[in-house]
C-alpha cells in the first residue's frame, strides 16, 4: 500500500547512498570497476530493502494496522487491480452502449474506493463486500455478457439473458456507488461537524458584532 512517492524516495535515497559509499571507498582503497560495481549493487539492494521495511513499518504505525492486516489488505488490492484490468479489457468486447457506460462507471467508482483504502487501510472494513463480492461479481457478469453478445445467433432466450444482465449490472453499479459512500462516511460526518462548528462560530461572531453596534 506504499505509494509511488514512497517508491521514488526510497530508490533515490538508495542511489545517493550507494554512490556516496562507492565514491568514498574508491578514494580510500581504489577497489576497481568490478568490485566497485558489486559494492554499489550490494549497498543499493540492502538500503532499498531496509528503507522499504521502515516505510511499511511507519505506514502501519500511522494507520493503526498490524502486519497481518497490511499483508491481507495489500493482497486484496492486488487482486482488485487485476479484476479492474479484466473490466478494462471487456470495454471493447461488449456490443452495447449502455453496458459500456456501466462498465466505465463501475471502473471509475472502483478505482476511487481502492485509492481510499490504499491511503487509509482501516476503511477496508467499511467496504469488505466490495472486495469479496461486488467487484468479483461485476467481472464475472461482464465476462459472461461479452461472451453471449459475440454469439452470431441470438434467440429470444439469449436476448432476454443479455437484458437481465444489463439490469443486474445497473443494480451492481448502484451497489458499488454505495460502497464508495460507505468509504467516505467518516469524512462526510467529520466535514458536517466542521461545517456546523464554523456556522456556530460565525453566528456567535455576528451576534457579538450586532451587540456591540447596539451598545454604541
Amino acid at each position: 500500500m506504499l505509494t509511488v512517492g514512497h517508491f521514488f524516495s526510497r530508490h533515490t535515497a538508495s542511489f545517493l547512498l550507494s554512490l556516496t559509499t562507492v565514491s568514498i571507498t574508491a578514494i580510500a582503497t581504489n577497489p576497481g570497476l568490478f568490485l566497485g560495481s558489486l559494492l554499489f549493487a550490494g549497498t543499493y539492494t540492502a538500503s532499498t530493502t531496509l528503507l522499504k521495511y521502515r516505510q511499511r513499518r511507519k505506514f502501519m504505525q500511522l494507520t493503526g494496522i498490524t502486519k497481518e492486516e497490511y499483508q491481507h489488505i495489500s493482497a486484496l488490492l492486488t487482486t482488485a487491480n487485476k479484476q479492474l484490468q479484466t473490466l478494462n479489457q471487456n470495454y471493447l468486447r461488449v456490443r452495447s452502449i449502455s453496458a459500456f457506460k456501466q462498465l466505465l462507471e463501475i471502473t471509475r467508482v472502483s478505482k476511487n474506493i481502492m485509492k481510499i483504502v490504499k491511503t487509509e487501510p482501516r476503511k477496508f472494513y467499511q467496504v469488505e463486500s466490495f472486495f469479496y463480492a461486488h467487484l468479483p461479481s461485476a467481472v464475472e457478469l461482464t465476462e459472461k455478457y461479452s461472451l453471449l453478445s459475440k454469439q452470431p445467433v441470438k434467440d429470444a432466450e439469449i436476448q432476454l439473458t443479455l437484458s437481465k444482465t444489463r439490469d443486474t449490472l445497473t443494480d451492481l453499479n448502484d451497489t458499488i456507488k454505495g460502497d464508495l459512500k460507505d468509504a467516505l462516511a467518516d469524512d462526510i460526518d467529520h466535514l458536517q461537524m466542521e461545517i456546523e462548528f464554523a456556522n456556530r462560530s460565525n453566528n456567535r461572531r455576528r451576534e457579538q458584532l450586532e451587540w456591540r453596534g447596539e451598545d454604541k
